[in-house]
């Protein structure tokens, strides 16, 4: 008899459980519809899920933009803001063309796997209040994703950048350095391709996504999609 009352008890305590959850369910699905009907009753030409769908088209086209870009050869170097800079260091120890240039193939190279992150990431973007980044700077939108993704994507990047920097041939100029600063007894901070290539990847990325969201607002979104005409 008391097994049973212990049976009653814990299947009332699950179906109240369910119940609770499907009732909030709704709760956010009446919400989500009473802010659509609320846009556009203001009159704004946009509703909540459009406006969301249109920050993360933003950052597409940026990250598109970023990618073709920079995964051509020259595609950091051509650049002033994308250009690599070796330490002071490495200043003294004689040639150090060949070191950067396999810098920057690496970068190049780890461009495209790299784009696909973004993208992923992008998809998987939460926004709380859409009006903030759409009526804020000339790239809120990219200042916005890469405060609040960046540390998660270089995690997942960092491991492809590993391999195009093994790929680039960039440990054999480094050891060449290396040893040359150890024969020179000049000292210098530990350098790790791998953390520099990446950082410097997106650095890359994220300053071309900021130029491209800076064209969209510009041209009020010519050329990009109908709502993104509305919104900017």
């Amino acid at each position: 008899m008391r097994f049973q009352y212990r049976l009653i008890s814990i299947t009332t305590a699950l179906i109240f459980i369910l119940a609770t959850a499907t009732a909030m369910a709704g709760w956010g699905d009446a919400l989500k519809g009473a802010a659509e009907e609320g846009s556009k009753t203001m009159g704004l030409p946009y509703t909540p899920s459009e406006a969301m769908e249109e920050v993360k088209d933003v950052l597409s086209l940026g990250t598109d933009y970023a990618t073709t870009s920079l995964s051509k050869p020259g595609g950091f170097s051509s650049t002033p803001a994308t250009t690599f800079s070796l330490p002071d260091s490495f200043g003294s120890l004689g040639d150090t063309s060949g070191l950067l240039s396999s810098l920057n193939t690496a970068a190049e190279q780890s461009v495209p796997g790299t784009g696909n992150v973004f993208l992923d990431a992008i998809q998987k973007l939460s926004v709380g209040e859409t009006s903030t980044l759409l009526g804020g700077g000339e790239d809120a939108i990219t200042r916005f994703f890469e405060n609040s993704s960046r540390d998660s994507i270089k995690t997942l990047v960092k491991p492809m950048v590993s391999q195009s920097v093994d790929a680039a041939g960039v440990g054999s100029y480094l050891d060449v350095l290396t040893m040359a600063q150890g024969a020179s007894g000049v000292a210098g901070p530990a350098f790790d391709p791998t953390d520099f290539v990446t950082e410097k990847t997106l650095d890359g990325m994220f300053y071309f996504m900021g130029m491209k969201e800076k064209d969209i607002r510009s041209s009020g979104g010519v050329g990009t999609t109908d709502i993104l005409e509305k919104l900017f």
